[in-house]
């Protein structure tokens, strides 16, 4: 009875906890139109409610189903939203047809913290930049924190929700134009009401906002009304939303970085990348070590400190660079790149080639977490960096040298080596044992050359990742990739060059055995392809892997083609030949051909020539150019093949013999499948001293010459028991010049 009641107690408890905590409940990041909040939404049973900044949320859930208002500033709008299958996200409408969802933030995820402090002027001011450039950067839950450093006062303009969060964004954008220090700012002041005019480069213009202080002491901007605001913006150059992708300013490229860093998986990467100058990294490192500059940098930015955006001149006037922050281990700077309208302001080459070392100065300092973590993209190596610095912090320590290698990356690299020689070794004994099966023996010429290389290449593509995401400076793999790279693609190019020969050897075997029109032709012809394929393929790759302009070699080969083509025209006239022959196919292997004083049987069509077995058993090495301009008789083509000969009978002719003679014959070859009936005739042609002559012709229908050949053999023996069986007698037949008059084929 006791263990029935604990039971009946402990599902009371799990229904009022599941009650008490449904999928509604937890923090929620919800958007709208043009602004958004942080909500806390907790559920209790069907009842669903949560406050944010001056608003709240709150109504009722049925099957995923919400119904309720949004509550802001004492206006109320009706609300209706749907949750997803996923229970991580809602979308949903208001009354006035403006769209909402929320996305759940996962217990222990990181957030925006916007710290709203209005203590003084220039908190107030920072706070309200800070939570604007975050609700810039497609945080729009941030936007609710800059409300906070806003005083909209009775003006009837700035009561509804949408009005206020519309007018946050239009103030930023209008401040956005100015660029000042903070430190101009007053931080300590006994007035009630200060006006700041903030000036504006390249112009005489300043941007004028009013700050007052509240009767709790709190500092907010006084917003003005809606339409000085509207005609202020309106006054000014009209901005597009994505020009800052141009960086025509520094800070046009610090915020192109952010955003890029914000979206790197979707994008972003490659946007990042360009705000960074690389001139000094091999074209074959650029991307790597690229990646690596901009993961440094955004970490050394959340970890001394990130400026507001208006710190940063938004003017390319001045080509001075712009040090955002100096350490002693160095500085990041911007600077610009190019003149006139071609000017890019891009972070310096030399904070590039120093920003491992500016990292290292930075840990060193307080841990700031100045950037939003959405800011900062998952990096396998500082993943494994942060597990070696909370484990084994002496191997950060760097080793003597220009590279800066840290123990760590060293190790790492020596172990991936390990990894890929162990590869290779059980890679290679896996192919050798799979290639020695006596099925594919037959076809692999070097069986351990190209099981060496197929593992080594293997090894070292996958190997080559590894090394890659230990982020080796690029100082020290400027020397070893080119090297180590030359190696694996010749070795690599190697195993394709016997990959191919293999697959050639294969697939000729099995055409051989279908009667199908893909014969060896066209076998060999693209396996010449394949090859020359592998050889531009790895000229290319070896003149990307030492940076080489493979643009300029390109040019190059185009402003000396002609040269090259008269000095090798024959090898080309040779290509173009085997294209011709490849596409009127007018022969195939085993084919015997007569092309001018050619005569044999075709074997093999390159890209340069084509075997021909001559009647001796010898080969013939015909230049395809050749074949291409000659009359090319392919007696392999034949449907059929004829058959035309003279017998003469010498002794024992009758009228009523040779009658029967002839119509024996005639139904000797109607009998014979082998031979078209309809084109059989036997008649007598002359008279002469030898005898009379007997002519016969007919059609043989097939398209080989053996058959012919024994059709034809049967076909003279029946002949002679025929005229035996009619008391005639036979002989050769020879022409009145004494020439003898031969069977033709």
């Amino acid at each position: 009875m006791i263990w029935r009641l604990m039971i009946i107690l402990c599902a009371v408890l799990a229904a009022g906890a599941a009650r008490a905590d449904g999928p509604w409940a937890g923090e929620w990041q919800l958007a709208w139109g043009n602004g958004g909040a942080l909500v806390n939404l907790e559920q209790d049973g069907a009842s669903v409610g949560g406050s944010f900044g001056n608003g709240l949320i709150r109504g009722t859930v049925r099957d995923n189903q919400f119904s309720g208002e949004i509550v802001f500033n004492g206006d109320t709008e009706r609300v209706t939203a749907t949750l997803n299958a996923d229970l991580q996200s809602f979308a949903g409408t208001t009354e006035t047809g403006d769209w909402l969802n929320g996305v759940k933030i996962a217990p222990g995820e990181q957030k925006a913290k916007v710290p709203v402090d209005l203590q003084n002027p220039r908190a107030a001011l920072r706070s309200f930049l800070t939570a604007s450039a975050l609700a810039q950067a497609k945080k729009s839950y941030a936007l609710s924190d800059a409300l906070d450093a806003l005083d909209f006062g009775s003006d009837e303009g700035w009561t509804s929700r949408e009005s206020r969060f519309s007018g946050a964004q239009q103030l930023y954008q209008l401040i956005d134009r100015a660029t000042f220090n903070m430190s101009t700012i007053p931080d300590d002041t006994t007035e009630p009401r200060i006006t700041l005019s903030l000036p504006q480069l390249d112009s005489k213009s300043t941007v004028s906002i009013d700050m007052q202080r509240a009767p709790d002491g709190r500092w907010q901007i006084v917003m003005p009304p809606p339409d000085k605001l509207r005609a202020a913006l309106d006054s000014g150059t009209p901005q597009t939303a994505d020009g800052f992708r141009l960086l025509q300013s520094p800070r046009d490229t610090l915020r192109a970085f952010l955003d890029g860093m914000q979206h790197w998986e979707t994008g972003g990467e490659e946007r990042a990348l360009a705000t960074i100058d690389l001139s000094h990294v091999p074209e074959v490192l650029r991307n790597a070590e690229g990646n690596f500059v901009a993961q440094y940098l955004v970490r050394i930015m959340d970890q001394v400190g990130h400026r507001t955006l208006q710190n940063v001149p938004n003017s390319g006037a001045n080509r001075e660079p712009f040090v955002l922050f100096e350490l002693p281990a160095g500085r990041v700077a911007i600077e610009p790149l190019g003149t006139g309208a071609e000017t890019r302001w891009k972070f310096s080459s030399d904070t590039a080639q120093t920003i491992r070392n500016l990292y290292r100065a930075a840990e060193q300092l307080p841990d700031n977490k100045a950037l939003d973590p959405s800011f900062i993209p998952f990096s396998p190596m500082f993943a494994v960096r942060a597990f070696v610095k909370n484990h084994a912090p002496f191997l950060l320590n760097s080793l003597p040298g220009p590279g800066h290698i840290e123990y760590w990356q060293a190790l790492a690299s020596l172990l991936v080596l390990c990894a890929i020689a162990l590869s290779t070794i059980l890679l290679r004994g896996g192919l050798l044992w799979v290639l020695n099966r006596p099925f594919l023996m037959r076809h692999v010429k070097n069986a351990k050359g190209l099981a060496t290389g197929l593992a080594l290449g293997g090894s070292f593509l996958v190997g080559s990742r590894l090394i890659v995401m230990i982020g080796l400076p690029a100082a020290t793999r400027q020397y070893t990739v080119p090297v180590l790279g030359t190696i694996l693609i010749l070795i690599f190019a190697y195993a394709l060059w016997q990959l191919v020969i293999f697959v050639l050897s294969v697939l000729q075997e099995l055409a051989e055995k279908t009667e199908t029109a893909f014969d060896n032709i066209l076998l060999t012809f693209t396996a010449g392809l394949a090859k020359l394929a592998i050889v531009i393929g790895a000229v290319m790759a070896l003149s990307y892997l030492w940076s080489l302009p493979t643009t300029g070699l390109l040019a190059g080969l185009g402003i000396s083609g002609l040269a090259v083509a008269f000095a090798s025209k024959e090898t080309i006239a040779n290509l173009f030949g085997a294209g011709i022959l490849l596409g009127d196919r007018p022969f195939r292997k085993g084919d015997r051909i007569i092309a001018g004083d050619v005569n044999g049987w075709v074997e093999a069509v390159g890209l340069r020539s084509t075997r021909i077995r001559t009647l001796y058993d010898s080969v013939l090495v015909v230049p395809n150019a050749k074949l291409a301009d000659t009359v090319v008789n392919n007696m392999g083509a034949r449907r059929r093949r004829s058959l035309s000969t003279t017998v003469i009978v010498t002794s024992g002719a009758t009228p009523q013999r040779m009658e029967a003679f002839t119509n024996a014959i005639r139904q000797r070859i109607a009998d014979d499948p082998i031979f078209e009936g309809k084109w059989a005739e036997v008649n007598i042609s002359r008279f002469w001293t030898e005898g009379i002559d007997v002519e016969i012709s007919t059609m043989v229908e097939t398209r080989s010459g053996r058959a012919s050949r024994e059709a034809t053999h049967k076909l003279y023996l029946d002949i002679m028991q025929i005229a035996e069986a009619n008391g005639l007698s036979l002989a050769h037949a020879t022409d009145p010049s004494g020439g003898r008059a031969a069977a033709a084929q």
